[in-house]
């Protein structure tokens, strides 16, 4: 049942309210004294201006008094005002923020939204306003009937439900996203310690992305005239410029752009913040071309990496970090990192957002990460550099129905994991879900453009690798949704359930310890040169990197994680010794 109620008024060419004199006395009480959202909207320019008061009448004259000039040009001709019992103060800031969100998510590219950006970001004073009394009801009976049956019907919004909207980027990585307590936190130091460099620690699903769009949110509003560089791989670029046009950030102030572009470009910047830092290149024969040339420009040329360059080209520098996600030889090695990165301001995140436990269930989000951790790295002396906690609850490996968050599968397991998936997929036809796999099936980069070419083959079924890396969860091939992802396809991106193809690139040694095969491993950038592959250090290293792969191929999953055991029954072996039957 529905818990508000709404009141449409039509404004004059004076932006009077017309016929305000004949409102009930109970509505005029709530305009001039209650906690209301407003939206503004105009049938002219098709625009709106979303907003929350407590004196509704008191700041319409304040839109009108001449100081927001901006806001008058627009010409609104009508206001719809929302009223409600729920509508207490941390309530209304988290009605305000979701409404934002989603008509920005649901206007897409266009700048038709307005709200007043300093406002809302300043609402919660640091307060995590996720966490009140009544929310699911705030949600269900009015959020939620107040898009359907108001703004849909009225032609306001054109998405007819929320759903189909809370996986969108634009909702996902809003830069008006409530926060907690720890990434407010981290934000204000940056922003009160404009001569330190940060790193920001964080597992795979802790905010990282999100703590940037916000950061580089407030950094544009707070200084208008300084320029911020956003750094991210190639498969974001398009994604950030969407973001931080929609939101309507002066062009002029912020690049979007890969560590090559930025550096090829020869501006520089007041700020520069990187998203998923452990991906900048290193200088070696390993790199592409491209990324290798900007070591000749005057006064590079004795520099090893990205990140060195980007330390010369920014004031102050803001970077994104996750030890567990270099993949390959030709991002910047851990030594060199911590080199480079000594004496920066380290800060460390701990809440995991992306991978949702059933509601329930015995087990938490942290309790399958740490347990995905404890399978891959228990013998790799190195999660004392992650946020890892041992005493982790393997019921989540344990419990395994059709609602579990956890499974997997031996028998057949690329079927298996497309059932899952399509499953799935009818039931919630606004989730993305994929099927992953590690690199252990061979292709060349001409396959892409071949759609009978096969890579992944099972009895009659027949799968082929990503066609492109960029964009991929967006492409429109007629089969996307079949092609079987890889790592570069998907790190930093958000699935909702995800099969997982665990292939013969690893191995179990004498000791019991993991280590990758390299005749098993096809990806020709992905291993060191035959010079350098034979070193104890670089065999660990490679070891590093495909469990590195596994690793982020098995946190993409929001909503729940199959794992397919493909052409490896020693590693399955492996699996159940160590997260069913050993306790640590």
């Amino acid at each position: 049942m529905a818990k508000y109620g709404v009141v449409n008024l039509d404004l004059d060419n004076h932006n009077k309210i017309i016929n305000y004199e004949f409102l009930q006395q109970g509505i005029k009480n709530k305009l001039l004294s209650g906690n209301v959202i407003y939206i503004y909207h105009s049938d002219k320019t098709g625009q709106v201006y979303i907003g929350q008061t407590k004196h509704f009448i008191s700041r319409h004259t304040q839109h009108y008094s001449g100081i927001e000039e901006n806001f008058i040009k627009i010409k609104f001709n009508k206001v719809l005002v929302v009223y409600s019992s729920l509508f207490h103060g941390s309530a209304l800031d988290d009605v305000e923020r979701q409404l934002i969100m989603y008509f920005k998510s649901d206007y897409e590219k266009k700048t038709t939204v307005s709200f007043d950006f300093q406002e809302v970001v300043n609402k919660t004073n640091g307060n995590y306003v996720n966490e009140y009394k009544d929310q699911e009801k705030v949600l269900f009976n009015v959020l939620v009937p107040l898009w359907e049956n108001e703004l849909r019907q009225n032609g306001l919004v054109n998405a007819a439900s929320l759903k189909e909207l809370k996986s969108s980027v634009l909702t996902k990585y809003s830069p008006i996203k409530s926060l907690t307590i720890e990434q407010e936190a981290i934000i204000d130091k940056i922003l009160t310690e404009p001569d330190m460099n940060f790193v920001i620690n964080g597992d795979a699903g802790t905010g990282k992305t999100v703590i940037l769009t916000h950061l580089v949110a407030r950094l544009l509003k707070e200084n208008p005239g300084k320029r911020v560089a956003v750094v991210v791989p190639p498969n974001w670029e398009r994604i950030g410029k969407e973001i931080f046009n929609v939101y309507g950030f002066p062009k002029q102030q912020w690049d979007v752009v890969t560590s090559t572009k930025l550096i090829t470009s020869g501006e520089k910047y007041d700020y520069i913040v990187v998203d998923e830092s452990h991906k900048l290149s290193r200088r070696g024969n390993k790199q592409h071309p491209t990324f290798n040339s900007v070591y000749k420009k005057l006064g590079y040329e004795n520099l090893h990496s990205h990140l060195e360059i980007i330390q010369r080209v920014g004031k102050q520098i803001i970077l994104m970090y996750d030890v567990l996600q270099g993949i390959r030889p030709a991002n910047i090695s851990r030594h060199d990192y911590r080199e480079l990165t000594k004496n920066y301001n380290q800060q460390y995140l701990s809440t995991q957002f992306r991978i949702k436990a059933p509601k329930g269930a015995s087990y938490t989000s942290e309790d399958y990460v740490n347990g995905i951790k404890w399978l891959l790295y228990k013998d790799m002396d190195i999660l004392h550099q992650t946020n890892f906690n041992p005493d982790f609850n393997r019921d989540v490996f344990k419990q395994m129905d059709d609602e579990s968050y956890f499974g997997y599968y031996t028998e057949q397991p690329l079927k298996n994991l497309i059932d899952w998936i399509e499953h799935d997929r009818n039931l919630n036809s606004h989730h993305t879900n994929r099927v992953l796999g590690g690199l252990v099936e061979y292709w060349a980069q001409k396959d892409g453009k071949d759609s009978k070419k096969y890579h992944w083959i099972e009895g009659d079924i027949k799968r082929r690798w990503n066609s492109t890396q960029e964009n991929w969860i967006d492409s429109d091939e007629e089969d996307a949704e079949d092609q079987i992802g890889s790592v570069f396809a998907v790190q930093g991106i958000d699935l909702n359930k995800v099969g997982v193809l665990l292939g013969d690139d690893l191995g179990i040694d004498e000791k019991g310890q993991l280590y990758a095969v390299r005749e098993n491993f096809h990806n020709v950038n992905g291993v060191f040169s035959v010079d350098e592959a034979f070193t104890d250090e670089n065999k660990k290293e490679f070891t590093l990197f495909v469990l590195n792969i596994y690793y982020v191929l098995l946190t993409r999953g929001i909503d729940g994680i199959r794992i397919g055991f493909w052409k490896n029954d020693e590693l399955f072996d492996y699996f159940e010794k160590t997260l069913l039957m050993d306790e640590k």
